[in-house]
């Protein structure tokens, strides 16, 4: 029977029919309560308290792909299937195992409509499970300025833009944070835009080591061809301009210095300015993946703005791709802001007076173009992040007011595929991808562009626990296990409430296999609270293994199989979130379920 709770008058419930004592078969709350079976020791049911999957960060061998299709107008595509893709790996046709179509920026905006099967008419003050409130957070954008490798006039020019961007448009149910490169001046998401304002007001430049301005330094993109690609040509252009800044001691002739400048001064120099360069650039990734792991715990839709005058990705691919294999597990879209405006010439830049000018018309055009190359090469790894996670790469304009408006939008539809790739080295190598529409012209396809194979091989029980989490912190509903949720609150005093969460599991569309005289199979169940603001509050998981006979299958296929839970919280608005994984069936399902406590 259904035990009794300590319910208030003013809140006592009136539970659906499947919540009756003639059908609540299974109730779990702190410890297991197994039912044993008449002729052995074996239990038919048994639940346990687990480790909660959402704390774990763990590797799995799914391949996630976000992929955002336009026609010619640049308008996104809502009406493609499965079966309209195909993604290949190295050239080779995969397998799409997963496929959804995702419309985040109508969820963001309006949540969904009541299933006719919630319309269950509450007693008064009962709980109110479908409608989200317009206070509950439903959108969350993360500004990421990079304070590391962003001069000030260009860092003071963004925030303005920004500032200017965010008054006019955050909405009810937005929530906005601001994050940087170097750590400092950060403010968790709220929906208090005069915070938001004062931390954009706050920001300065906070490089980790100071350029290097001196005639004859080396910039970060010439310093890796020279020490990482050990190109003559860049080579020959540094040993020049040193020679050209520290004039040739008598009696050396101008070869011997260059031969020399070669051998030991350029080698040294390149080496020193490459690992600064990626000690700032480590410093902004760490970064973004910080914030990435915040914001998947997040239950509405996740947008990251990130904003720099550049840096240089060229030996940190392996962590780019470590990035976005994260922001797409988290459901994080990055896209990504040049602040530094219109493209110049840079050798026309005054900042860069510096440099020291040839005799040779030839060394001066080869460092005019490696002066071309580093520009355009330190925003790509921002516009890696932006493609490969479905964003928006913005630059080549000053008018950075309207790149916040291109960024922090969400594309209206996008598909996500995943797929499993077979035969896997694990090796580290990188793995090209390539998703092609089958029928399709005119359309244009923006996808991943490729992944790192894992250097160790991928537990099961840590990929199913990915699993769950990945679907944990989405908002998305999905129903692939038939499952209802309910929930229920009453008040312990004025200041203490206690939340019931009831989830029920139709036993009769579950994947059983056989052993013996029993049906076999294994529920995963994970329930957690978020506050109006996306934070965690708490969250539980348990294990239910099933091993019934069929006289007990066909009694719980009509009665279903609930386990409850149970959290105790202050007043205000909750978002429970409910997870059940058949591990038999590899299918998931997820419901939301709003409650609202008055103080």
């Amino acid at each position: 029977m259904l035990p009794s709770l300590p319910l208030t008058r003013r809140t006592r419930p009136r539970w659906p029919a499947w919540l009756s004592a003639a059908a609540l078969t299974v109730i779990s709350t702190l410890a297991p309560y197994p039912l044993k079976a008449q002729k052995d020791e074996t239990p038919e049911i048994s639940t346990r308290d687990v480790e909660s999957t959402f704390k774990l960060q763990s590797e799995r061998n799914l391949v996630v792909v976000r992929v955002v299709v336009r026609d010619a107008k640049g308008a996104t595509m809502d009406n493609l299937r499965k079966e309209d893709f195909q993604l290949f790996d190295h050239g080779k046709l995969q397998t799409i195992l997963q496929f959804s179509m995702e419309k985040p920026a109508l969820k963001a905006t309006a949540p969904p409509a009541p299933k006719a099967a919630e319309k269950i008419a509450p007693e008064p003050e009962a709980t109110d499970e479908t409608t989200v409130p317009a206070s509950a957070a439903r959108r969350f954008m993360a500004l990421y300025f990079d304070d590391v490798n962003t001069p000030f006039e260009t860092l003071a020019r963004a925030r303005d833009a920004a500032d200017h961007f965010l008054t006019g448009s955050v909405q009810p149910g937005d929530r906005v944070a601001l994050y940087t490169s170097s750590g400092q001046e950060q403010m968790d998401f709220t929906d208090d835009l005069a915070k938001v304002h004062q931390a954009l007001f706050d920001l300065r430049p906070r490089p980790i080591m100071e350029q290097d301005t001196s005639c004859g330094a080396i910039p970060p993109y010439e310093a890796y061809l020279i020490a990482q690609q050990h190109d003559p040509n860049a080579i020959e252009v540094a040993a020049d301009e040193w020679v050209t800044c520290h004039p040739c001691p008598h009696p050396a002739t101008f070869q011997q210095c260059m031969s020399q400048a070669e051998q030991t001064m350029v080698p040294n120099n390149a080496m020193q300015s490459l690992t600064q360069s990626e000690t700032q650039s480590t410093a902004v990734l760490r970064g973004i993946e910080s914030v990435a792991r915040r914001m998947a715990v997040l239950p509405g839709q996740r947008s990251l703005v990130m904003v720099s005058g550049g840096f240089l990705t060229e030996t940190l691919q392996f962590e780019l791709s470590q990035i976005t294999d994260r922001a797409l597990r988290a459901g994080v879209i990055i896209s990504a802001i040049d602040a530094r405006g219109l493209y110049t010439d840079p050798t026309l830049d005054a900042s860069q007076s510096f440099i020291a000018v040839s005799q040779d018309g030839t060394i001066n055009a080869r460092k005019r173009s490696y002066l071309l190359d580093s520009a355009r090469r330190q925003t790509d790894g921002m516009r890696s992040l932006a493609l490969d996670t479905g964003g928006v790469f913005f630059d080549n304009s000053n008018d950075l007011e309207a790149g916040f408006r291109k960024t922090a939008g969400l594309p209206e539809t996008f598909y996500v595929l995943a797929f499993s790739p077979q035969n896997l080295k694990l090796d580290g190598s990188f793995h090209p991808l390539q998703v092609k529409l089958v029928a399709f012209k005119g359309l244009s396809v923006q996808a991943r562009r490729g992944y790192y194979a894992p250097n160790k091989p991928t537990d099961q029980a840590a990929r199913e626990d990915e699993e769950i989490q990945a679907v944990l912190f989405s908002q998305d509903e999905m129903d692939e296990v038939p499952i209802d949720v309910r929930t229920q609150f009453f008040m312990k005093s004025e200041s203490e409430a206690r939340i019931t969460v009831l989830t029920r599991v139709d036993v009769r569309r579950l994947h059983f296999h056989k052993e013996g005289d029993r049906n076999i199979d294994k529920l995963t169940f994970v329930t957690v609270v978020f506050d109006r603001d996306g934070n965690m509050i708490a969250g539980r998981q348990k294990r239910l293994q099933l091993w019934l006979r069929d006289s007990s299958l066909e009694r719980y296929a009509q009665s279903g199989i609930t386990i409850r839970t149970l959290f105790d919280v202050k007043p205000g608005t909750y978002v429970v979130r409910a997870v059940v994984r058949d591990s038999d069936s590899a299918q998931i399902s997820g419901l939301n379920r709003t409650v609202e406590i008055p103080f």
